[in-house]
C-alpha cells in the first residue's frame, strides 16, 4: 500500500500547481474566448493581455518542475499573479458580463473564494518546513526600506567606532504579520529621535513572517538606552508569545560609514547557528533589566 506522509505532499502539491497552471495557460491560447470575456471593454488590447497572461502560467508551470533553491520566492511570485488577474474575476461578478453565452447568476460570485485556495496553495506548497531550512530567508519581494537618520547622522566630527546591531524576528502566524509591521515602523519613527542613533534600516519579508533590522549606534550605551524605552519593551513583550525565533548580534565597527547588509545576515545566521536547534531563552528577545 502506497502511503503518502505530511512532508511527501508539498511536492506533490508543487507538481499538481505546475500542472493546473501550465493546462489554463495553454487554454488561454486554444480557447481564448472566455478569458477575453473577463476584460472590460474599455481596457484595449484584450487579445494580448489573454496570450501575455496565458503565457506567464505556462511558464510558473514549468517553474514548479524545476528544483530552485529559492521555492519560497517562486510562491510568492505566483501568488502575486493570482492577485494581479483577481480583478478580472471580481469585473465579472459585479457587472453581470456575459462569459461564453453564460451570464448572471450566482457563479462568479462563488467562484470568488477560490481564488484565494490558490493563493494558500502556491505559498503553502513552496514553504519549506521549519525543519528543513538551512538559510535563514533575507530576501523579499518587497525592496528593503531606505537607512532612516537617527539625530547622531550628522554629528561632526564623526565617531572613530560604532556599535552594530542587526537583528532577525520571525512570526508563528501570518495574521500576526500586519499588526508586528506597524509596530515596527512604530519604533522606526522611536530611532529617528533617540540620542546616539545613527541610521536603521528594516527588510520585511511578510510571507515568510520575518523581519530584519540593521542599525547603528554611537556607543552600547545609546543602544541600551533604545532597547530599554518602555515602547520598544511593550511591543517586544506584545509579540514574545508570537514570536517563531529572534536572533540579534552586535559588534564594533571601526568607523562611521553604513553597515553592509551581506555582513549582518552573515553575522546574524552564525549567531543563530551557535544556539541549539531546540527552543531555548537565547532565541527569545531578553527581559529589560
Amino acid at each position: 500500500m502506497l502511503l503518502v506522509t505530511h512532508r511527501d505532499l508539498r511536492p506533490v502539491a508543487r507538481w499538481g500547481m505546475g500542472v493546473a497552471l501550465i493546462a489554463i495557460g495553454i487554454t488561454h491560447f486554444t480557447a481564448p474566448t472566455p478569458f477575453e470575456d473577463h476584460i472590460p471593454s474599455w481596457v484595449p488590447g484584450d487579445a494580448f493581455l489573454v496570450a501575455l497572461t496565458g503565457a506567464m502560467e505556462i511558464g510558473l508551470g514549468f517553474a514548479f518542475f524545476v528544483p530552485w533553491s529559492r521555492l519560497p520566492e517562486l510562491g510568492q511570485l505566483t501568488a502575486l499573479f493570482f492577485v494581479a488577474v483577481y480583478p478580472a474575476n471580481i469585473y465579472v461578478a459585479v457587472s453581470g458580463a456575459e462569459v461564453s453565452g453564460n451570464s448572471g447568476g450566482p457563479a462568479p460570485w462563488i467562484r470568488l473564494p477560490f481564488q484565494f485556495l490558490f493563493i494558500a496553495w502556491a505559498l503553502w506548497c513552496t514553504d519549506e518546513p521549519a525543519e528543513t531550512r538551512t538559510e535563514l530567508p533575507t530576501h523579499g519581494l518587497i525592496p528593503r526600506l531606505p537607512w532612516a537618520k537617527g539625530p547622531a547622522r550628522s554629528v561632526q566630527p564623526e565617531p572613530e567606532a560604532t556599535v552594530v546591531m542587526a537583528s532577525i524576528l520571525q512570526l508563528q502566524r501570518y495574521r500576526d504579520v500586519p499588526a508586528f509591521l506597524l509596530a515596527a515602523l512604530r519604533l522606526r519613527a522611536l530611532f529617528r529621535r533617540t540620542p546616539g542613533a545613527i541610521r536603521l534600516s528594516l527588510s520585511t519579508i511578510p510571507l515568510r513572517r520575518t523581519f530584519w533590522t540593521l542599525s547603528q549606534w554611537q556607543s552600547q550605551d545609546d543602544l541600551d538606552r533604545y532597547t530599554r524605552h518602555a515602547d520598544h519593551v511593550k511591543v517586544m513583550k506584545t509579540f514574545a508569545p508570537r514570536m517563531a525565533g529572534f536572533t540579534l548580534a552586535t559588534w564594533n565597527q571601526a568607523d562611521s560609514t553604513p553597515p553592509e547588509w551581506r555582513h549582518a545576515e552573515t553575522t546574524v545566521a552564525a549567531a543563530r547557528n551557535s544556539t541549539s536547534a531546540s527552543p531555548s531563552k537565547g532565541d527569545q528577545p531578553d527581559e529589560p533589566d
